[in-house]
């Protein structure tokens, strides 16, 4: 068993929640960020890094975003042989057969959270990423049912981020009113 104490709680930490007041790039902010990839042991990191290669060409398409996340994901890893085969992978769209990850429950929670993220990146999620996700979550130790409500929350972020940037566009183009 890995076990790791994590630096930050990722991804409902007080900085993060600053990101995503000030900032709104795509893909989501936290998808497999740097600052939480750089806090796993060299293990986890390939584990994760495998994950996020399946689950970007789970429906068969490739986007740049998708790309972008997975390029972080595996600038972390020393091996340049896996991190050549993780590409190979991803080029010839072969979806890796993961190993069991047996590590503490909040880390897997906190990476299952990251990677239904990586599945969003699209801010879609097709039967055939749903599946490889629920194949993650397995491989984590978690239920298809608590795969089924990581995914659902995904989609309700996905969805009030979507809501925080058409109200910023309306503020912005809203005239100040100011009262006396």
């Amino acid at each position: 068993m890995v076990l790791v104490k994590p630096l930050v709680t990722f991804p409902f930490n007080f900085y993060w929640g600053l990101v995503a007041c000030f900032q709104q790039p795509s893909p989501p902010f936290f998808a497999m960020s740097g600052a939480f990839i750089k806090i796993l042991p060299p293990e986890v990191k390939l584990w994760a890094a495998r994950a996020v290669a399946g689950l970007i060409i789970a429906d068969g398409v490739v986007s740049e975003a998708e790309l972008a996340v997975l390029r972080e994901s595996i600038s972390f890893l020393d091996d340049l042989n896996q991190v050549n085969e993780i590409v190979e992978l991803v080029k010839l769209k072969e979806r890796p057969q993961l190993e069991v990850l047996k590590c503490e429950r909040k880390l897997a929670s906190n990476l299952l959270l990251a990677l239904a993220m990586v599945a969003m990146t699209d801010d879609k999620l097709t039967g055939y990423e749903t599946e490889y996700f629920t194949y993650i979550a397995g491989k984590l130790g978690f239920e298809p049912r608590f795969a089924h409500v990581v995914i659902l929350w995904a989609k309700d972020f996905i969805k009030l981020t979507k809501k925080k940037k058409d109200i910023i566009a309306m503020g912005e183009k809203t005239p100040p009113m100011y009262l006396h």
